[in-house]
């Protein structure tokens, strides 16, 4: 019995580990306003020990609001309490800076989607069996947005593994009724943790107490230590134990019926369906177990994951702002996803297809994925965020597999700095010696391939037959390579702007030495380069931290 204990110990650390892992591959956090908030509030109680901002100015409405004298975070702040390990060890290696409390993120995020996955796979393992446990816990953990919200201190990977521990108590309570009333405290926490799953709480809460009703009372007691401290923490920083950041949004709900219901499935931006196909094989596992053995775990899941749809789909912010792929529907994964083996011993080849395609978008994500240049071309400037959002040609999918940039990142300290070194590279990219715009394409010519991995950064955009370099640290990337690395060559940058263009230049796990050229209309800077006597082989032309708008029109290296 010990020897089986300890295998099975063994097998849950295997499963998180390996997520865990997976998780971090990239090497760096894609965070966002509402997890840069969640990170301030867990450096604050690591650092202050109080859950205000007042030490982080950078956090600012509407992340943020000012109640009496301090400023407190709007969303829930659990995730930053359970955060504060992880943060606490940081704390002792680097110091909280932006990238500091990003990286500290990043790592609690991961720990608590490696935790969900590994509770999910003891669901899995109860209800179909060691092998259907393992790819299903894979492609749960590496193929849905619980991967992209594991990029940085997001709500949900908090969530979904409470959300994963009430799943596997209502799975126990079919042989032991008792779990049904323990079921009462995961419940809770899921939506403390995050309370947009309300829906699902709600939905979840009532099939319990429908399904065994003499564990009311036990439920309710379970679930009420966690709403009490709730309501502490929102009169002492809100005032009021039922106000919270949102009491004064339910004005937002304001999406026009089936407009955000059908984006949350199926807008080329962000819909479940897009972005997760494999949901597809889930749902039909679901129809398949209404008339099995599992038939009143997929009504209850169904009738969760509905209401949660139903219930963002009026959200007037359904998309999810900057994220990547369909974040509002993180809540109903777990939910759809225990019913994916059954799914699959109906449909095994679309599965297995289904599956890659989806493990492949959120790897599209978290290494192609970088400095929003998405939405900063599309949501923030340029054409309106709503027509980006249905638009295929300009998916974020397809747009990044156009672009075919990935980076490879690895996260160092020094001087108690965190740092990310960043080494992006262009598959199957053209090498040359030149580089021209024609017909909003960047163009690499030259029969001497001296450099290569040319690609655009942040808002640069070329049009028609010149670059246009306009918004901070917008710019085009190249690596000088074999030929370029022989002897002494120029750098001539053709174009017209006013104010300081930046050129920087750097290798992998160093730092950028910039030099600079005063625009002044029409300019062609030269300037030379040896690889031998040079800070690296990458080169960064940008216009800086300066907003002013300037021209490339040619790009050499001869």
């Amino acid at each position: 019995m010990v020897n089986r204990r300890k295998q099975s110990f063994r097998e849950l650390a295997a499963v998180a580990l390996l997520v865990f892992l997976g998780l971090i591959a990239n090497g760096r956090p894609i965070v966002a306003g509402d997890t840069r908030v969640m990170e301030r509030v867990a450096a604050s109680l690591v650092t202050a020990g109080d859950f205000d901002l007042d030490e982080f100015p950078e956090v600012s409405a509407p992340f943020s609001m000012k109640i009496g004298e301090h400023r407190v975070s709007i969303y829930p702040v659990l995730p930053a309490v359970l955060a504060y390990p992880v943060f606490y060890v940081a704390n002792t290696l680097f110091v909280f800076n932006e990238t500091g409390c990003a990286l500290a993120g990043k790592f609690a995020a991961s720990l608590f989607s490696s935790a969900a996955a590994a509770v999910f796979f003891m669901i899995v393992l109860r209800l179909h069996g060691r092998r259907s446990a393992w790819i299903a816990t894979l492609i749960f953990a590496w193929g849905t947005s619980i991967h992209s919200t594991s990029q940085a201190l997001w709500q949900h990977p908090a969530a979904a593994l409470f959300l994963s521990v009430t799943l596997l108590f209502i799975v126990m309570a079919e042989n032991d009724d008792a779990w049904a009333g323990r079921a009462g405290l995961p419940l809770a926490l899921t939506f403390a943790a995050r309370h947009a799953d309300i829906a699902i709480v709600s939905s979840l809460a009532l099939v319990i107490a429908w399904r065994w009703r003499r564990r009311i009372a036990s439920l309710v007691a379970w679930g009420a230590p966690v709403l009490v401290l709730l309501s502490f923490y929102q009169a002492a920083h809100f005032g009021c134990p039922l106000r919270h950041g949102f009491s004064d949004k339910a004005g937002w709900f304001d999406a026009p019926w089936g407009v955000g219901h059908f984006g949350l499935l199926l807008s080329p931006a962000r819909g479940l369906l897009v972005f997760t196909p494999v949901v597809i094989v889930s749902l039909v596992g679901i129809a398949r177990s209404w008339h099995g053995a599992h038939r009143r775990l997929a009504v209850a899941a169904t009738l969760a994951a509905s209401a949660h749809w139903i219930f963002m789909g009026r959200w007037g912010a359904w998309h999810g702002g900057v994220c990547w792929g369909p974040r509002m529907m993180t809540g109903v994964l777990p939910l759809l996803f225990l019913f994916l083996p059954a799914g699959l011993a109906r449909l095994p080849m679309l599965g297995a297809l289904l599956a890659l395609f989806s493990i492949g978008a959120q790897q599209l994500g978290a290494f192609a994925y970088d400095d929003y240049r998405w939405e900063r071309l599309y949501q923030w400037k340029g054409m309106s965020f709503h027509a980006a959002l249905w638009s295929w040609r300009d998916s974020p999918l397809l747009f990044h597999a156009r672009e075919r940039v990935l980076v490879l990142a690895l996260p160092a300290i020094r001087d108690r700095r965190a740092e990310i070194h960043r080494y992006p590279m262009v598959l199957a990219g053209p090498s040359g010696s030149q580089i021209a715009f024609a017909n909003g394409r960047v163009v690499v010519s030259g029969d001497v391939a001296r450099f290569s991995d040319v690609h655009l950064v942040r808002r640069a955009k070329a049009h028609d037959d010149r670059l246009s370099l306009q918004g901070r640290w917008s710019g085009l990337f190249l690596r000088v390579k074999g030929e370029g690395r022989r002897r002494p060559l120029e750098l001539r940058i053709a174009g017209k702007g006013e104010g300081r263009l930046y050129v920087g230049i750097r290798r992998f796990l160093g730092r950028t030495t910039y030099s600079t050229f005063e625009m002044s209309g029409d300019f062609e800077w030269r300037s030379p380069y040896e690889y031998a006597a040079a800070p690296g082989p990458d080169i960064f032309i940008t216009t800086g931290r300066t907003r002013d708008p300037a021209v490339i029109t040619n790009v050499s290296l001869e």
